[in-house]
């Protein structure tokens, strides 16, 4: 009797198990078939999460491209500017030589000027002379040529 009730309990024991792997089983398809249903769902939200945030990636991108453009072009700028003063003080510092060379060439031009002046003055001067000493020859030549003749 003590036989029969431990094969009637392992008996019900293991009916209890099958049960339970039964439910167990069943559990777990229905939990697969919810996910199933439920997946499709989150992954259309998880699509449009990702689309967002690959928009969002693309507008970042996007507005650093415009910034970095932004900054080259100020760049540019001021590079295009730098040269332009560098021109602008380079011709400045040009027309100066000029000027002064132009100055120099006209003041050498005044020194010959004066010191052909001066050359002709004291030309003037000795031919002055020269006249002044044949004058002065020529009337003491006359004189002695007088006074002989008042000799004779």
């Amino acid at each position: 009797a003590a036989e029969m009730q431990r094969k009637a309990a392992e008996e019900a024991e293991n009916h209890h198990m099958e049960e339970a792997d039964k439910r167990r089983k069943e559990a777990e398809i229905a939990e697969a078939q919810f996910l199933k249903k439920s997946k499709p769902e989150e992954s259309e939200a998880e699509k449009k999460r990702k689309e967002a945030e690959a928009k969002e990636k693309q507008c970042l991108e996007e507005e650093k491209r415009q910034q970095e453009e932004a900054v080259a072009e100020s760049k540019r700028q001021e590079a295009e500017e730098v040269e332009k003063q560098r021109l602008e003080e380079e011709k400045r510092q040009q027309e100066e030589a000029e000027a002064e060379k132009r100055f120099q060439e006209a003041e050498e031009m005044e020194k010959q000027r004066l010191e052909e002046e001066r050359h002709e003055q004291e030309g003037a001067e000795t031919k002055r002379q020269e006249v002044e000493e044949a004058e002065k020859q020529r009337m003491e030549e006359e004189r002695r040529q007088q006074e002989e003749a008042e000799a004779e």
